[in-house]
């Protein structure tokens, strides 16, 4: 383990590879620019990943102007690697300019 003995001989906790504890109710943003099947795509990126779950909810929120849109995709992640291949199969789409 990693345990790490301190000056006064207590012991620290093992350090943790990811901040989030998983299972993890998460959600995941997308942007690019308007297009009336942007939503289904991220929908369908983000579904290939989690399956056989699908998203708890979708959210679309136009730019003031309305050229960009963002696509917020919930769901409930259940290891770190399961999220990093979320946002790797969002990256690897051209039509994605953005995510968080």
């Amino acid at each position: 383990m990693n345990d790490k003995p301190l000056k006064n001989g207590a012991v620290t906790e093992p350090e943790k590879s990811s901040l989030i504890e998983y299972p993890a109710k998460l959600s995941v943003k997308a942007m690019g620019l308007q297009s009336p099947d942007f939503q289904t795509l991220i929908e369908s990126l983000v579904g290939a990943v989690i399956a056989p779950q699908t998203p708890t909810k979708v959210s679309a929120h136009e730019s003031s102007k309305g050229k960009y849109v963002s696509i917020r995709v919930y769901f409930t992640a259940h290891t770190e690697d399961e999220l990093k291949r979320v946002y790797q199969a969002l990256h690897d789409e051209a039509r994605v300019l953005f995510t968080l």
